[in-house]
């Protein structure tokens, strides 16, 4: 039976959002949202689709709630891509996959298969583009031996011009 649970709230504190609330914390946990054992750290791509989900209420240290433009402009601070990896994730969440953060040269983000998580292991990379962005062919090939190398499919996720995510897979490049 799915588990459900009533909005909780999180504290931002500098580049994450902080979640205490004992029954807000398991239920994080067993969704694949955030990191941490007796309290949750959310990164603003996951606080913003859960405040857009009217699962989060977002304070600041004074207790001001924070909407979602506003959780947006103080998280541009501190990354200047998170629309796009907020968009992306908001993507991959909505079709049913759980998303985790990824783990360096470039990659955005972890996908687990429908139904995997927790039990197996993630077996997608994601690496986040803006259309008309270049990037080069040496970057490409480094995060696709990365994926190669982890046994993972490389996926490309490219915004375009009117904020829609297309997905490209990437199995190997001759």
């Amino acid at each position: 039976m799915e588990t459900s649970i009533e909005k909780f709230r999180g504290i931002l504190k500098g580049d994450v959002l902080v979640v205490n609330e004992p029954r807000a914390v398991e239920w994080l946990k067993s969704k694949g949202y955030g990191s941490g054992e007796t309290q949750r750290t959310l990164k603003f791509h996951e606080a913003l689709y859960l405040l857009e989900q009217n699962k989060l209420e977002a304070t600041d240290r004074k207790n001001r709630v924070l909407s979602f433009d506003e959780l947006l402009r103080r998280a541009e601070k501190y990354d200047s891509k998170v629309l796009y990896k907020y968009l992306i994730y908001r993507d991959l969440r909505n079709r049913g996959y759980v998303v985790v953060d990824g783990y360096g040269l470039g990659i955005d983000f972890n996908v687990y298969e429908r139904g995997d998580f927790p039990n197996n292991t993630p077996k997608i990379l994601v690496f986040g583009l803006c259309e008309g962005v270049p990037i080069s062919f040496e970057e490409l090939i480094k995060i696709l031996k990365v994926a190669q190398a982890n046994r993972k499919t490389l996926v490309l996720s490219v915004i375009d011009r009117r904020n829609e995510v297309v997905y490209y897979t990437i199995s190997r490049l001759v």
